[in-house]
């Protein structure tokens, strides 16, 4: 959980060529005076995990340079992020995507200087096209040096921490959720910054400070060639790039490093001028992608943002889906899940909206002022604000869905919210948040799914690692013990509550999923069979959620070979599949 100062409001709209747009946010330049910097500053994006944990962190760069001065334009690649996924070599598309924002801050804020600032491979990225897009500076951060090696250390680390049984599933075209074909990694492994020509213009060199990187030895070899070359050991990269968003520390010691020192090549000289007004049309796009119909309006509500996924005939009479967010994970969702399942639904008339709630991705801070808080009690208030900002457009019934936070969110709001008449719940791992605890208490706290242990028992390092003291052999056993007794206590209820019928009994959740049901609502259930929501579910439902079957509007479904963002391409396309299978049964047009 991050506070910080509130950024200035960034401008959000569709860039590029209308057949394969780009989701951009202009940051205008805020001027003090009558004066300007007249420079302009190209966000260029890190890839895959680095690009969601980072996502807050250079958002709040662009607002830094914006407030002193710059006029900054971040944006999604095309098969990132919001951009569409047009079938098409991805790092040239990626560098041309560079050379489109740098042409569009040139012809529309009117700068007469430019800057490429990238971060990891968005750093090589930008290197690459600074020629082609006469670059008047470059800032790299913790730049990836070599794409080849890059290439083999994002499929090193694709095979940490996944079970043997998820490896074996996984084919060579995919990268911890994303589409990773032989062309990219060949293309990728053709960039090397140091074959790459000295840039021609001033660099500052951003060193990692996780690992000894080569950022030292680039800057040393650089210098050699040109003295503009400049070189920073800041700390601020490991706390940013951590293993989850919502840990992801925002370093602002590094990015006024980096504003400072563009401040100092680019000084207010220029008669100020005015930012460019995006035309209204810049809200919505509509693009071919597999021969079907894309249309995508990007929307603002009670200051949060969002993108309203739109079927070519909307229809009021069927309920929009909004989809909650996953952890402090902006609104794509984790490996793009969000984005590839709303439109997935819109081809079956379903409206679907993914938002960011207060404090994450550009939407504003919570109450309390903060960023990346995942637990905020403010989340229920900001989907029902969703829900009222759909009800003006003439929807009267909604469906909620997220993974993990976002489940535990869309469950909250169906206990204050009659207008829901369907649940999504992915592998939900909390049902209620003490405000008191932290994420970090829970997790230490918490244990793994039995069946994760059921497995453990079977491997002699277990008992290894047991005999030595490796294992938190009393906080497990005290665990699983509980789970034990709440999972007998599911079964005698189950047995006796046909001559017994006490529902008191069972478990708060229990009852109210079941009211829900009963009030001719819907409720499907998706986890990953080793998850520990599977644990969860049947402490609070019996096995297999035995408690709630007794209706025909529930449905529970366990996959395996996944993981707790089902991470496999497979397993996307399977929960994909499921769930707008079981919307269309229950929501469709011959639905009863």
């Amino acid at each position: 959980m991050t506070t910080m100062f509130h950024p200035p409001a960034a401008q959000a709209f569709w860039l590029g060529d209308s057949a394969a747009p780009m989701l951009a946010h202009y940051h205008p330049a805020q001027h003090n005076s009558k004066l300007s910097r007249r420079c302009g500053v190209v966000l260029c994006a890190p890839f895959g995990h680095e690009y969601m944990v980072s996502y807050l962190s250079l958002r709040m760069l662009a607002a830094r340079l914006s407030a002193a001065g710059f006029d900054v334009l971040s944006f999604d690649y095309q098969h990132t992020g919001d951009a569409a996924d047009i079938s098409t070599a991805q790092i040239a598309a990626w560098q041309d995507n560079i050379r489109t924002a740098a042409g569009w801050l040139r012809e529309q804020a009117q700068v007469q200087h430019l800057c490429l600032a990238g971060l990891r491979f968005g750093a090589l990225l930008a290197a690459s096209v600074s020629d082609a897009c006469r670059a008047d500076a470059l800032l790299l951060c913790a730049p990836v040096i070599s794409g080849r090696a890059y290439a083999r250390e994002l499929q090193v680390l694709r095979n940490m921490g996944l079970p043997p049984e998820v490896l074996e599933t996984l084919s060579d075209e995919e990268l911890t959720g994303y589409v990773f074909p032989a062309e990219t990694r060949s293309a990728m492994a053709a960039l090397d910054l140091k074959k790459m020509a000295v840039p021609a213009c001033p660099v500052l060199l951003l060193s990692r400070d996780d690992i000894e990187g080569q950022e030292a030895a680039l800057a040393a070899q650089w210098q050699q060639q040109h003295d503009a070359v400049f070189f920073s050991a800041l700390p601020g990269y490991q706390a940013m790039m951590q293993v989850d968003a919502h840990s992801s520390v925002v370093p602002h010691a590094m990015w006024q490093h980096c504003t400072d020192w563009l401040s100092g090549l680019f000084p207010e000289t220029h008669a100020a001028i005015a930012a460019p007004k995006l035309p209204s049309s810049a809200s919505e796009a509509q693009w071919l992608q597999d021969a079907m119909t894309i249309r995508e309006q990007i929307v603002h509500f009670d200051g949060m943002e969002g993108v309203l996924s739109l079927p070519q005939q909307p229809n009021t009479q069927k309920p929009a889906v909004i989809l909650c967010n996953i952890g402090a994970n902006h609104r794509t969702g984790n490996h793009r899940l969000y984005v590839k399942l709303a439109r997935t639904l819109i081809q079956q008339g379903f409206t679907v909206l993914r938002f960011d709630k207060s404090g994450i991705g550009y939407s504003h801070a919570t109450a309390a002022g903060n960023h990346n808080d995942v637990h905020a009690a403010d989340g229920v208030a900001d989907i029902r604000a969703a829900m009222d900002f759909l009800e003006q457009q003439g929807y009267q019934e909604f469906v909620l869905g997220g993974l993990c936070s976002g489940a535990y969110f869309a469950y909250s709001t169906s206990l204050a919210d009659k207008r829901i008449c369907g649940l999504m719940l992915m592998n939900q791992l909390v049902y209620a948040w003490n405000p008191e605890e932290t994420i970090e208490q829970r997790r230490q706290t918490s244990i793994k799914s039995s069946s994760f242990y059921v497995k453990a028992l079977r491997d002699p390092a277990t008992w290894k690692r047991l005999f030595s003291g490796d294992i938190r052999f009393g906080l497990i056993f005290s665990k699983l013990t509980a789970r034990i007794l709440k999972r007998l206590a599911a079964i005698a209820h189950k047995l006796t509550e046909n001559w017994l019928p006490i529902s008191f009994l069972l478990s708060p959740e229990a009852r109210h999923l079941r009211a829900f049901c009963a009030q001719g609502r819907h409720v499907l259930m998706v986890m990953d069979a080793g998850d520990a929501s599977v644990d969860l579910m049947t402490e609070k439902f019996g096995r297999h959620a035995a408690l709630l079957r007794r209706s025909n509007r529930f449905d529970l479904w366990i996959l395996r070979g996944a993981d707790h963002t089902f991470t496999p391409l497979h397993a996307q396309q399977k929960v994909i599949s499921y769930l707008t299978k079981q919307l269309q049964q229950r929501f469709g047009d011959s639905a009863a």
